[in-house]
């Protein structure tokens, strides 16, 4: 019964340790299929570099740049190349953490997606909808008027630093020419999400 005890306790400490991970241990231990472009001493050297107070810019596997732009206990923010960035943001989930992954690519405008996983880098079963084309007008007349102007859907999600949401933007605009630019620009609004019980909710 002793030896019971020992077990289970020991079981337990292992769960507290996945879930009270930090950024950091996340980020250093995040398997290739979602960093592929830096090694496990890649992201130990930007983390070494940035407590240094130093640029923690490296050379990552294609021979490009790769930079941590910024890290705190539960977020963090990587120009994992030229034209693209990722960020991740711990979340609460009953009792446990998910980790959000959201991978930006950039041209003349920014196109996101976001995932979801569990602290250990497991899959986790959280989903987040992309809102139609439609709810990033400020009003139905707007939609109406300018929505055959939005024939392709590019959506730029960003993490809060500091709090539980995501931003979600539309930027197909920026390819237009600049007189549709500047009617249709004007009548678009960014939505909010916030993480409530499990998931993002729209504010």
């Amino acid at each position: 019964m002793k030896k019971l005890y020992i077990i289970a306790a020991l079981f337990l400490l292992a769960a507290v340790d996945v879930a009270a991970q930090s950024m950091r241990e996340v980020f250093v231990n995040a398997p290739d299929s979602v960093l592929p472009l830096l090694t496990r001493i890649n992201r130990e050297d930007c983390i070494d570099f940035l407590d240094a107070g130093m640029r923690a810019s490296v050379t990552n596997r294609l021979d490009g740049k790769s930079e941590l732009l910024s890290l705190t206990d539960n977020f963090i923010e990587l120009r994992s190349s030229e034209c693209s960035t990722v960020q991740m943001r711990l979340l609460p989930l009953a009792g446990d953490t998910v980790v959000a992954v959201v991978k930006s690519v950039c041209a003349e405008a920014c196109d996101s997606r976001i995932s979801f996983y569990k602290s250990n880098w497991e899959p986790c079963a959280v989903s987040f909808v992309r809102p139609p084309i439609a709810d990033f007008f400020q009003s139905p007349d707007s939609a109406a008027r300018y929505m055959p102007k939005c024939d392709i859907y590019l959506v730029k999600l960003t993490l809060s630093p500091t709090d539980e949401t995501v931003v979600a933007e539309y930027t197909m605009p920026q390819y237009m020419n600049a007189e549709d630019r500047a009617v249709v620009a004007p009548c678009l609004r960014p939505l909010v999400y916030r993480w409530k019980g499990g998931t993002f909710v729209r504010e």
